[in-house]
Order: structure tokens, then C-alpha cells, then sequence
């Protein structure tokens, strides 16, 4: 795809996310708030009383955890909105993008992107740009999912959305395509982050204990995802509550507990 390309998907990105910050708070954040707090423990550099950039904070599920272990995060996200969201009880924020981070050069002790780096077209400049406003010796902490293994509950509520007339959004099918991938494979992942210049670099595989054996959260999740909740809010009420309960039969004793992420680390020297 070409620079004008990706800035377009970038936009359409940017767009989804900035109308889904209350759906995403009442649905996907409860899921994505264990998912930081594993990543966060896992922290292979000190966070107490450190700043901490939370990359692609969204609602806020890993300034969260951030400030349980006593680091000072600042959340920075592409869509204001998502910011926005409990404003007065949050942290302070920035509006950036990933790919252009508007700090200098040593301003934080770590880099957190929980689920963030995903969403990127350049994976490697955007790594090095955390490297560049780490201070020596700090670290690079994110997590995806991997490529080769996704939770039932994808699939299964997917295909009852599209019992009801569910496509999926252009933006969101090129993201699957085109950018999941790039953090998805542990070897690609790993690479763009030696390339980016940070050291030490590691992928692991963990399962993360998120609860979504319970129907209702894990159909909370996927029905308040950024490219599912209008084609939701659009159906009638009754049609709505119908596809909720379907999604829920569909998805009784089909759903594990446990979600697989993939979790890099690495450090700048």
C-alpha cells in the first residue's frame, strides 16, 4: 500500500475509534483492562513512580493498571475522544500518532501499547520512535494477538452478525489483511523491534485468565468493537436484543476462559 494509502487507513481508523468510546468503555474495556494488567506485570524495567507513556491508551485499561503499580502514565492516543473519556478522572493525554510521537528524545522511563501497535502501517518507524523518547536502559513493553490463534468467540459471533446482514468495514478488512499480521507473527514482531534499534528483544506467548467463559462478557466484547457497533446500532431495537441473545446461545460452553496474546519486550541501551 502507498504513504497515501496508509494515511487513509489511518483516518478511517482514527474515525471508528473516536465514535466508540462510550461502547468501547461498557463493552471491550472490561476484557482489555486484564489483558494491560498482565502486560504491565510482566514489566521488565522499574515503573514505580516512573513516567510511562500508555501508546494508544484509549479508555484508559493500561493507564489503570499503570498507576496500581505506582507509575505516572500520560496516555496518548489518535483519537481525542477516546481521551476524552472520564476526562476529569484520568491522567493527562495526548492526541498523537504513533508514528510521529511529539516528545523528546529520553522523556519516558517506559512505552506501554497494550493492543496499539496493531493498528500501525509502519511498525519498525513507529518502534523506533518509542525507542527514541525512552531514556537509556528503558523499555518497551506490547502486546497483540498472534496470527495463528484466535479466541472462539471471534469467529462464532462474527458469523451470527452475519446471519443479520454484517459485512465487514473496508478499514477493517484491510486491517486484518494488512497490518494485523505485522505484530501477529512473533518472528516479524521481534525483527521490527531489533530494526527499530531497541535490544534485548523478546516475544512470548502467554494465556491470560480474561473470564470470557461467561457468554455475555465475551458477546459485550465483540459486539462494541469499533467495526461492529454500527452495523449493531443500526438494527432495530428488537433486532438488537435478538442478535444479543443468539450471540449469547451461540457461544454457551464454547467459550474458554483464557485468551492467548503475544507479548514483546525489549529495551533501549
Amino acid at each position: 500500500m502507498s504513504a497515501r494509502g496508509d494515511e487513509a487507513l489511518v483516518a478511517e481508523m482514527r474515525r471508528a475509534y473516536a465514535g466508540a468510546a462510550w461502547q468501547w468503555a461498557t463493552g471491550p474495556a472490561a476484557l482489555y483492562r486484564r489483558l494491560a494488567t498482565a502486560l504491565v506485570a510482566s514489566a521488565h524495567v522499574e515503573l514505580q513512580g516512573r513516567r510511562v507513556m500508555d501508546l494508544g491508551a484509549g479508555t484508559g485499561a493500561a493507564s489503570e493498571a499503570l498507576i496500581e503499580v505506582g507509575a505516572e502514565p500520560v496516555g496518548v492516543d489518535l483519537a481525542v475522544q477516546m481521551l476524552a473519556h472520564r476526562r476529569t478522572a484520568r491522567p493527562p493525554g495526548v492526541a498523537a500518532d504513533a508514528q510521529r510521537l511529539p516528545f523528546r528524545e529520553g522523556a519516558f522511563a517506559a512505552v506501554i501499547a497494550a493492543f496499539s501497535l496493531n493498528h500501525v502501517p509502519d511498525l519498525t518507524g513507529a518502534l523506533a520512535g518509542c525507542r527514541r523518547v525512552l531514556a537509556n536502559g528503558g523499555g518497551v513493553l506490547a502486546s497483540t494477538f498472534p496470527s495463528d490463534e484466535e479466541h472462539p468467540a471471534k469467529p462464532v459471533v462474527e458469523a451470527v452478525l452475519e446471519q443479520y446482514g454484517y459485512r465487514r468495514p473496508g478499514w477493517y478488512a484491510t486491517f486484518k489483511d494488512r497490518l494485523a499480521g505485522l505484530t501477529g507473527d512473533p518472528a516479524s514482531f521481534a525483527r521490527a523491534a531489533s530494526d527499530a534499534g531497541l535490544h534485548d528483544v523478546r516475544v512470548e506467548r502467554i494465556e491470560v485468565e480474561a473470564g470470557l467463559d461467561d457468554p455475555g462478557l465475551a458477546v459485550a466484547w465483540r459486539l462494541n468493537m469499533p467495526h461492529t457497533l454500527d452495523f449493531v446500532a443500526s438494527l432495530a431495537p428488537a433486532r438488537r436484543s435478538e442478535l444479543r441473545d443468539r450471540a449469547t446461545a451461540a457461544l454457551a460452553g464454547r467459550s474458554p476462559s483464557a485468551v492467548t496474546m503475544l507479548q514483546l519486550g525489549a529495551t533501549r541501551p
